[in-house]
């Protein structure tokens, strides 16, 4: 598994490739939100890595990646992180793809100026105020869903995706609350509304209709706020829509990448 040195942490990130043309298809990173890894793509990393060069990092302290005691920070803290894979990798007209928090470090690395662009991006379930008591009620009834989910999911055998996401984020050892914790003092300091609007590449805003963190109604904010923005609502799809209804993200993923292919 390959790792790079951030400031004298290990950072762990996949990097998937089965393109059989690897001069076709553009790379894509996705980033993970609050609390999470890697694995909260595992839906796409696989799919999308027929077509694309996948990148997928853990952040500190999420995954595989290390442990940190130090507070996080998103513009200066994540940004950072973000912008370390880029550079190992090399990477030259990219598209980031960002969940929840990670939507909000994907947004602020686009608005750094001394960093490669990004060719385009996608915001998936996210906001650029991340303020704790706003989206503290949201979190808590999307993690009681997550938990009941996982606790029928042991008593009929039947797995959901969530399921697996967690069970396998579990083995790797992370203190789930602890991280959480970390992340929502990040959040709670991440208000970028007022800059958003100069993000000038081409961005596509999901959200789930029945998200309980960042409503259809806050997802609409932010496409208004995007000069070069669309937006699609999920029906059904909760915080997690990647992960729920794979079925229905990934051909609206795949449709905007084909589309800043040929477009952009």
């Amino acid at each position: 598994m390959p790792f790079l040195d951030h400031k004298g942490h290990r950072l762990h990130y996949l990097d998937i490739d089965h393109r059989a043309d690897p001069s076709h298809g553009f790379p894509v990173v996705f980033l993970h939100g609050a609390g999470t890894s890697h694995l909260i793509w595992s839906m796409q990393m696989e799919e999308f890595a027929t077509t694309h060069r996948v990148i997928v990092p853990d952040l500190l302290g999420h995954g595989l990646s290390d442990e940190v005691s130090e507070d996080a920070d998103i513009e200066s803290g994540y940004v950072s992180e973000l912008a370390a894979v880029v550079e190992q990798l090399d990477l030259d007209d990219f598209v980031l793809v960002g969940h929840s928090m990670g939507g909000g470090v994907v947004m602020s690395y686009t608005l750094n100026q001394e960093l490669p662009p990004p060719r385009a991006m996608v915001l998936v379930c996210t906001s650029p105020d991340l303020e704790t008591s706003r989206i503290l009620p949201g979190l808590a009834v999307e993690s009681l869903e997550s938990y009941l989910n996982i606790a029928v999911s042991h008593l009929t055998g039947i797995h959901s995706n969530i399921y697996r996401v967690r069970m396998k984020e579990r083995a790797m050892g992370k203190s789930e609350s602890e991280t959480v914790g970390r992340d929502l003092q990040a959040c709670d300091k991440f208000d970028i509304t007022s800059r958003v609007c100069d993000i000038q590449i081409p961005t596509f805003v999901i959200c789930g209709e029945d998200d309980d963190v960042f409503p259809p109604g806050i997802a609409q904010k932010l496409n208004n706020l995007l000069p070069r923005s669309d937006i699609a609502v999920i029906k059904k799809g909760d915080h997690t829509p990647m992960v729920d209804l794979p079925e229905v993200f990934n051909p609206l993923l795949r449709k905007f990448l084909v589309w800043v292919e040929k477009s952009t």
